[in-house]
């Protein structure tokens, strides 16, 4: 069954902005007099939205004024430390060329994402983007891929969502949509493997290959 929507997350999945997370993280560590922590630690952490985040890393009575000192920080550096991952480029021009609706759910905040989607010059690709402060419930809740769904009129048979961590194998599952995932981000290929996706890619390019060939 050909997929008319392919809806795709964001951090580890089309876009690298590890450095500027860990970066951002360690600068409001510092500033509040905690100290470093690694940057593999950092990137584990990544895909719950920011709050979350850094309640990982901060005492309560913190979690206010490192969040504001870490967002801003992070806005100020992620132009020179966000990358595209292989093959994203490639992957939106396929389906662009396919005439497939392409679409964002991240649970960034929606400035830092439209920030990055336009700032890697890919914000034209997409018919619909959903951040984390746009919906009520973040990733593993159904809403963001539901919202997309429903306001771009595709039955959820014919949509994908494509990520890289076991929460997004959870919401594509709770939307009733099938879960492309691939092992480039924050979960591990072990862990991606037990969460029961639809498919299991290595990357994007083996999504580009589904596509070439008519599976998807």
């Amino acid at each position: 069954m050909k997929k008319q929507l392919f809806i795709f997350d964001l951090d580890g999945t089309l876009i690298d902005a590890y450095q500027a997370i860990w970066k951002a993280l360690l600068y409001a560590r510092s500033a509040l007099g905690y100290p470093p922590v690694d940057f593999e630690t950092a990137k584990r952490a990544v895909g719950y939205g920011d709050k979350n985040y850094i309640l990982k890393f901060f005492r309560q009575d913190d979690v206010e004024q490192a969040r504001t000192i870490y967002l801003e920080y992070h806005l100020k550096i992620l132009n020179n430390n966000i990358s595209l991952m292989p093959g994203a480029r490639d992957i939106l021009e396929k389906l662009k060329q396919n005439k497939r609706v392409i679409a964002v759910a991240s649970n960034r905040p929606s400035r830092a994402g439209l920030c990055i989607l336009e700032n890697l010059g890919i914000k034209d690709f997409f018919s619909k983007t959903i951040f984390g402060d746009q919906v009520k419930q973040q990733k593993p809740d159904s809403e963001m891929i539901s919202k997309i769904i429903e306001e771009l009129g595709i039955n959820p048979r014919f949509a994908v969502f494509i990520g890289d961590m076991t929460i997004d194998v959870a919401t594509g599952r709770n939307a009733g949509v099938d879960t492309i995932a691939i092992p480039t981000g924050s979960s591990t290929l072990d862990e991606l493997r037990e969460s029961n996706p639809a498919r299991l890619c290595n990357s994007l390019f083996d999504v580009i290959d589904l596509i070439n060939s008519g599976v998807l």
